[in-house]
């Protein structure tokens, strides 16, 4: 992190690790030797969470450059290499990870982009085999959002058509947030 530019909490405050973990249990009794995208994942916490709990390999992404330092600072302090948790300042909005993972993580992001609907469908198509979303309770998993001009967007039609089912939901997330594990459906 850069001096004299402190670190602006994403949520306007902050979270815990243990916070930014509820709801995340099922994730991490299955991410051991698994590959993890994470997708604005802040300052790097449950990155570096699932790349301590066995992943094979996390990457994150952040649009915050602040974050993003910070999130490298931490993974270095975790005593991890930049090979088995990376992090890379990206706009979810347009970024393309250029190859698929084991796991997709959408936690907190989905609703703060322009089109939820395009950025999730292309996101989730990088997804070999669960997705992860936590979103706020309000009318979840659709989003409404002024960030993409109170529009709906169905987030649980997205993932059907992406070729997903819900496998689980709960209101367990921080703050009574939605969280939603998706699989893909194998033929």
């Amino acid at each position: 992190m850069a001096a004299g530019k402190p670190l602006t909490p994403w949520f306007g405050h902050d979270r815990t690790l243990a916070q930014q973990m509820m709801g995340l249990d099922r994730l991490f009794a299955q991410v051991e030797g698994k590959t993890v995208l994470d997708v604005g994942c802040a300052e790097g916490l449950l990155s570096i969470e699932c790349a301590k709990s066995g992943a094979a390999r996390v990457r994150g992404i952040e649009i915050r450059e602040t974050a993003f330092d910070e999130a490298c600072r931490l993974r270095t302090k975790a005593g991890l290499s930049g090979r088995q948790c990376g992090f890379n300042c990206a706009d979810a909005n347009t970024c393309d990870p250029g190859e698929d993972y084991d796991i997709v993580l959408l936690l907190a992001v989905l609703h703060k982009l322009k089109n939820p609907t395009a950025a999730c469908a292309r996101l989730v198509a990088h997804a070999e085999d669960l997705v992860v979303i936590r979103l706020p309770p309000e009318h979840a998993p659709t989003i409404i959002d002024e960030r993409s001009g109170n529009e709906p967007h169905h987030i649980g039609v997205v993932m059907e058509r992406s070729g997903f089912v819900l496998e689980h939901q709960s209101y367990d997330g921080p703050f009574g947030e939605w969280v939603g594990y998706y699989r893909r459906v194998r033929a």
